[in-house]
C-alpha cells in the first residue's frame, strides 16, 4: 500500500514537473534575452563616440534656450495656449508647444541671417527685417490655416455623423457603444475627436467634461451646439436620438446659411484680382490700337 502511495505521488510530481517545463524554460529564455540586449546596450553605449554624446546633451539645451528667447518676446503665448492651438490644428501628436517655439525663434533667426547674406549696404537691413517678419509669423499663420481648415472638415462631416449617431440609438444603442461603433468607419479630423472623445470616457471622465474639451479643441458653432444637445438630453432626461435629429437638421441648416454667406462675399472678393489684372489687360487691348493707329498716321 505504501509503495502504491510513493508512486502515485512521484507520478503526481512528475505530471507537475512536465506541465511546469514550458514556463520555466520561456522564463530562462526571456531572462537570458534580457541580459543580451543589456549586455549589448552597455557595449554600445561604451563605444559611444564623444560627438554623438555632446549633440544628445547639445540639442535639448539650445532648444530649452530658443524656448526662453520666445517666452521673452512673447509672453503672452503661453505653451498652454500653443499647445490648444497645436490641438485645434490637429499637430499635436508630432508636435509639441516647446518644439513650435523652438522652431519658431529659430526660423526667424534664419530670416536674418538670409536677409544679411542676401543684400549689400543698407539693403540688408530691410531685407533682413523682412525675412525675419516672414520666419515669425509664418509658422503662426499656417498654424491658424489649418486649424480653421480642419475645423471646417469637421462642420462638414458632423451632420451626416449626428444622422448616423441618431440611428444607432434608435436602434436600441447607448451613446458610448454608438460611438464606438461609428468610428470604426470615419476617418479624419472627426473620427479622430469622437476617438478621444470615447478615450476620456473609458479612463473614467464624465461626458459633460469630455465633451466641454470637444469643443475648446473644436472651437466652432456647430460643435458646440452638438455638445450642447447631448448635456442637454442628459439634464432633461429627453430622448436622445429625436434631439439628435433636430440637431442634425439645424446642422444642415447651419451650413446652408454658411455657404450662402461665403457666395455672397465672393463678389466683393473678386473686386480686387479683377481691377488689378483684369481691368489694365482691357485697357491695353481697347486703347493700344488707337494709339498705335494714331501714332502711324
Amino acid at each position: 500500500m505504501i509503495i502504491f502511495l510513493i508512486a502515485g505521488i512521484a507520478c503526481l510530481a512528475l505530471c507537475a514537473f512536465q506541465l511546469t517545463r514550458p514556463r520555466l524554460s520561456a522564463d530562462r529564455e526571456r531572462r537570458s534575452a534580457l541580459e543580451a540586449v543589456r549586455a549589448s546596450s552597455s557595449s554600445s553605449t561604451g563605444d559611444e563616440p564623444s560627438g554623438s554624446r555632446r549633440k544628445s546633451v547639445l540639442l535639448p539645451r539650445l532648444s530649452a534656450l530658443l524656448v526662453r528667447v520666445h517666452l521673452k518676446i512673447w509672453s503672452k503665448a503661453s505653451p498652454d495656449d500653443i499647445s490648444a492651438q497645436l490641438y485645434r490644428a490637429g499637430a499635436s501628436r508630432r508636435l509639441t508647444a516647446e518644439k513650435f517655439m523652438a522652431g519658431r525663434v529659430l526660423l526667424m533667426l534664419l530670416g536674418l541671417l538670409m536677409g544679411f547674406s542676401l543684400a549689400e549696404g543698407a539693403r540688408k537691413i530691410l531685407f533682413a527685417l523682412f525675412f525675419g517678419f516672414v520666419g515669425l509669423y509664418m509658422p503662426s499663420f499656417l498654424l491658424k490655416k489649418r486649424a480653421t481648415s480642419r475645423a471646417e472638415r469637421i462642420d462638414a462631416e458632423l451632420p451626416n455623423f449626428v444622422d448616423q449617431l441618431a440611428i444607432a440609438i434608435e436602434a436600441g444603442m447607448s451613446f458610448d457603444a454608438a460611438l464606438n461603433h461609428l468610428i470604426e468607419a470615419h476617418d479624419g479630423p472627426l473620427g479622430d475627436e469622437m476617438r478621444r472623445i470615447l478615450t476620456e470616457l473609458r479612463i473614467g471622465e464624465s461626458r459633460r467634461a469630455a465633451l466641454r474639451s470637444f469643443t475648446e479643441r473644436v472651437g466652432t458653432e456647430s460643435a458646440i451646439a452638438f455638445a450642447n444637445a447631448v448635456l442637454a438630453s442628459d439634464d432633461l432626461g429627453s430622448p436622445l436620438a429625436g434631439i439628435l435629429r433636430a440637431q442634425a437638421r439645424d446642422l444642415r441648416h447651419r451650413r446652408q446659411m454658411h455657404a450662402e454667406e461665403r457666395a455672397q462675399k465672393a463678389p466683393v472678393k473678386m473686386l480686387f484680382p479683377i481691377a488689378i489684372f483684369i481691368l489694365p489687360v482691357m485697357f491695353v487691348v481697347i486703347l493700344a490700337p488707337a494709339f498705335l493707329g494714331g501714332g502711324i498716321f
